[in-house]
Parts: C-alpha cells; sequence; structure tokens
C-alpha cells in the first residue's frame, strides 16, 4: 500500500512554513518518507536556505524535492495572493522514488543518465525546470525519446513580476537548474489535462508551412481563415478577444468529432498582414489540422470537469492514494474571479485525498499517450494503489 500525507502553511516566515507543511505532511507515515516533494510560494526565496533546511529537518531526510512557483495548492484550497508552501509526503512498499537536480543546460541527458537504469520498469517522470536557462519543449522530446515513462509536472515560477525562481533537492537548490523525481512502484496513474479553450468557426488543414509559420489554410492565406472564424463569434464574444485566441492543433486527424480537448493548444505570436501567415508556438506540418480556439472561463470550469469525470470512471470503487496538480499562472483567480476554483472541482469530483500543487510557467503532461508541454492548462495526475 501507498503512504502519502500533505501539509500547508501560511507562515510569512520561511523556516516556520517549511517546517509546519513538511511535519504535517509526514506525519501519517508509518517511518521515514520515501521522498517530499514540496513547493513553495515565490516570496519565500529571500530566506530559501532557512527554508530548506527546516524542511529536511521535518522530513528527517534529505530527499526533499520541489520548486517555486507563483502560487501554490493543496486538496485544501489555492494560495495564490498569499504565502504559502505544501508538502506531499510519499512511503510505504509500494512506492519507490529517486529525486534528483541537475543543471538547466543540457539538462535532458543529464537526467537520461541518471534514470537509464531504470528504464525497463514502470514509472512517472515529474520535471520541474527553469523557463529561464535552457529549453523545456526540447527537454522534453528528448526524454520523450529515450525513457519509456509518462512525463508530468511544471515550469517553476517566482514572485509577481519577479523572474527568479529555484529548483531544489535536500537544501541544495538553484535558480537555473531542473528538480524532479521518478515515482516507481505498484500504482496505477491517471492523468488528465484541463485546456480550457472552446473551438470556434471550422477546422482548416494546413497547406504551406515553415517550421513555426503557417503560410496557408486550405490553400489561403491563413489571416484570411482567422478572419473567417471570427465571422463566426457574436459582437459580444469578439470584445477584447485578442490575447484569447490560441491556435488548436489537432491531437487526432482521424477524429472527425472534436470538441474541447481535443487540440494541443497554441499561442499565435505573430501575424505577417504583407504575406498573411501567422505564427504559432509549435513547429507544424502541411497536413496537419488547425482550428482556431477562444480561451474562457467556462471552457476551463467544464474542460476540468470532463477530466475530474474520466478519472473518477477509471478509478471505480477505488480511491486516490495521492494526486499532483500542475496549474498555469494564467488561471485561478485571475481567470475564474473567484478563489479555490479548480481545487473545489478536483474535491468534488474526486473526493478529499493528499495533493499539492503549483502555479507555473508552464505544464507538463501527456496526451493521447504522447507527452507534451502546455500553456494555460491544468494538469492533473492522479495515484492508486493496484488492485488486489
Amino acid at each position: 500500500m501507498i503512504e502519502a500525507g500533505y501539509g500547508q502553511s501560511t507562515n510569512r516566515e520561511a523556516s516556520e512554513a517549511f517546517s509546519e507543511a513538511v511535519k504535517t505532511a509526514v506525519e501519517p507515515l508509518e517511518g521515514d518518507p520515501e521522498v517530499v516533494i514540496c513547493f513553495a510560494s515565490g516570496d519565500h526565496l529571500r530566506k530559501i536556505d532557512e527554508g530548506l533546511s527546516a524542511a529536511v529537518d521535518a522530513a528527517n531526510t534529505d530527499r526533499v524535492v520541489g520548486c517555486s512557483g507563483m502560487g501554490v495548492l493543496s486538496i485544501e484550497g489555492e494560495l495564490e495572493r498569499t504565502s504559502g508552501v505544501v508538502a506531499l509526503a510519499l512511503g510505504g512498499e509500494a512506492i519507490e522514488a529517486v529525486p534528483f537536480r541537475v543543471d538547466a543546460e543540457d539538462a535532458g541527458t543529464a537526467i537520461e543518465s541518471l534514470l537509464g537504469p531504470y528504464s525497463a520498469e514502470a514509472g512517472l517522470l515529474c520535471l520541474l525546470p527553469t523557463i529561464s536557462g535552457g529549453d523545456p519543449a526540447e527537454m522534453i522530446e528528448h526524454l520523450s525519446e529515450a525513457l519509456p515513462f509518462p512525463i508530468v509536472g511544471g515550469a517553476a515560477s517566482g514572485a509577481p513580476m519577479d523572474p527568479n525562481t529555484a529548483q531544489w533537492l535536500g537544501t541544495e537548490w538553484r535558480s537555473d537548474g531542473v528538480s524532479g523525481v521518478l515515482l516507481r512502484g505498484e500504482f496505477e496513474i491517471l492523468t488528465g489535462v484541463a485546456q480550457g479553450c472552446q473551438p470556434f468557426g471550422q477546422a482548416y488543414t494546413i497547406t504551406k508551412a515553415d517550421g513555426h509559420v503557417v503560410h496557408e489554410l486550405a490553400f489561403s492565406p491563413a489571416i484570411d481563415a482567422l478572419k473567417e472564424a471570427l465571422d463566426h463569434l457574436t459582437p459580444e464574444q469578439k470584445e477584447n478577444v485578442g490575447p484569447q485566441i490560441f491556435a488548436g492543433i489537432a491531437i487526432d486527424e482521424h477524429d472527425m468529432d472534436r470538441n474541447r480537448g481535443d487540440f494541443l493548444i497554441r499561442n499565435l505570436i505573430g501575424m505577417n498582414p504583407d504575406d498573411g501567415s501567422i505564427a504559432i508556438g509549435e513547429r507544424v506540418e502541411v497536413g496537419q489540422t488547425i482550428q482556431f480556439n477562444r480561451r474562457t472561463a467556462d471552457a476551463a470550469h467544464l474542460d476540468l470537469e470532463q477530466t475530474t469525470q474520466a478519472i473518477k470512471r477509471q478509478l471505480g470503487d477505488r480511491s486516490s492514494a495521492f494526486g499532483l496538480y500542475f496549474n498555469c499562472l494564467g488561471r485561478g483567480f485571475g481567470l475564474y474571479g473567484q478563489p479555490d476554483h479548480d481545487v473545489n472541482v478536483i474535491r468534488n469530483d474526486l473526493g478529499a485525498f493528499p495533493l499539492v500543487g503549483f502555479f507555473g510557467n508552464a505544464e507538463f503532461a501527456p496526451v493521447g499517450g504522447k507527452n507534451f508541454i502546455h500553456s494555460y492548462t491544468g494538469g492533473l495526475v492522479v495515484f492508486t494503489d493496484l488492485e488486489a
């Protein structure tokens, strides 16, 4: 059986906050934890050394791994606009952990070397990188080819208006590294991604593209297709629509009935009125299908409920042993206008169980059996003991 406990603290003193959260997390465990996954709000970076020292003392192990976030969360709630530390302690005979921290430069190769000996075993890889050094997308692609594990996690963030972050293992931390943990053992892993976007207009086939630039959709300038799609919106929906429009790349080219969750959502990063091309945050190829998507609070809510309900069906009569939730810092209160929205949905549909996470700069989760980096999403992973 898996043993799991979680803790949460809003103490403004770093050492007290880390100690309180970790002590509460390890209390339900019969012995020392196999690993403690810990996230802290960016304001605690000022005294991170004191905080990590307190965490290690409270855990009675240096196997404390985690990163900073603009906000943190647990099954109790989301701490976005206040100091916070959350901790998840894991133990028991059914779970083994391989925590690590490497430099951001060539992180994929370093992690492959560390985890290669375990590649014949089942497990899940949780990654917590910086985005200021190295390319998380390249790292995900490298590790997906080199190792067999599904990848979840999020890119570390920090305090508002402060680019500094931290990734740690034990009392050692860096602002330009990658921390993470490989979880192995006797359990089942259930994952889901809530993207929060609603497709509009029709789907278009890419007929001319170069890297991240889409020149033509259905043999017409890509900008013309976007204008045509926008005509499907109501005047109210078009108000301030610019920042809320994304390109959705179809995950399954053979699915003719696509809706929310059936697209890989990517930013529109540029337009060229001279040649009618658009640039998106993903390399694309001729033959792929694109449909424009609009990000809304209603779509985000429905997407998350769809995700939690799917996991609930997979669980059946089993209970959730523990979980992790990686939320985009562009969601939360800023999207919904209310606190604790996503955690409330998770708790209402799946019950109260040990779950922690943070608000990050990017999210990682598999879709359709392939690992992806996401934006503006919530990535949920739930662990359950194998059926006897």
